[in-house]
């Protein structure tokens, strides 16, 4: 792995609505992990309401250049929760950093309730994400509940009802394995690995993730392994390691 930086300063930004998790709570796990780094609690991030709109998707089977125009919005099936492309967000968002804050000494990560996804060449649609890492990083609040897939069970079960029986229902039966809305502790701790994720991503090669399943880093596709990283509570052996070298400032830029 290749160390590319030291930042010094960490910019937690919080959600102006739920979900949303303890800003509070997520700082003191930080710090726990790495002592060493300034951390502050911001307002939630302000940007023009305009501006977020040229993120909207309303096609999921078009990337953002294909998207239709707000004359042809009217045409397509809107979603239940709207969608945002990840990467314009943040491109946007990023313009409204101050210039003396962009750098690798800073590491802003944007709390949000918007669904942000990215664009897959592979299946060609969007998909719902729970972070984008970069400057800012954004944490999607809705993405921790509604990226991440539920047990296979649940749309069995789903499936097998034809779509009729309750979700209500289904909810309680697989209580415990996903999160969901209103659950702010879940929400909390699943923010927590988000914003590690975010904060590895500067202080690597662009490798924030990985694939320990105990890890908090792990980049989890199912809710249950979500909830087994916010059980474990821990980091792997080696990302532990790299975090207490970079804690006690012995890491330099090169090969570690």
């Amino acid at each position: 792995m290749i160390i590319i930086g030291f930042p010094r300063f960490i910019h937690i930004y919080q959600t102006a609505s739920a979900p949303a998790p303890d800003a509070k709570v997520v700082v003191e796990e930080i710090n726990k992990i790495l002592p060493s780094y300034k951390i502050d609690i911001r307002p939630p991030f302000k940007y023009d309401e305009e501006m977020i709109e040229r993120a909207k998707i309303v096609d999921i089977k078009q990337p953002v250049e294909k998207q239709p125009n707000h004359e042809q919005d009217s045409k397509m099936m809107k979603m239940t929760i709207p969608l945002y492309d990840g990467f314009v967000m943040q491109k946007e968002l990023a313009e409204m950093i101050p210039t003396v804050e962009i750098s690798l000494d800073h590491i802003h990560i944007i709390f949000t309730s918007l669904l942000t996804c990215t664009f897959s060449e592979e299946d060609w649609r969007y998909h719902g994400r729970a972070v984008i890492c970069g400057t800012p990083s954004i944490v999607s609040t809705t993405g921790i509940v509604e990226a991440l897939a539920k047990p296979r069970e649940f749309y069995l079960a789903q499936l097998l009802g034809g779509m009729a029986e309750d979700k209500d229902i289904l909810k309680k039966k697989f209580s415990g394995r996903f999160i969901d809305y209103g659950e702010e502790d879940k929400i909390t701790a699943a923010s927590i690995n988000y914003a590690l994720q975010a904060i590895f991503f500067f202080i690597t090669s662009g490798e924030p993730f990985c694939n320990n399943k105990d890890c908090r880093l792990f980049n989890a596709h199912w809710q249950e392994d979500l909830i087994h990283t916010i059980k474990k509570r821990t980091l792997c052996s080696y990302h532990r390691n790299l975090a207490n070298k970079l804690s006690k400032g012995q890491t330099r830029a090169g090969k570690f």
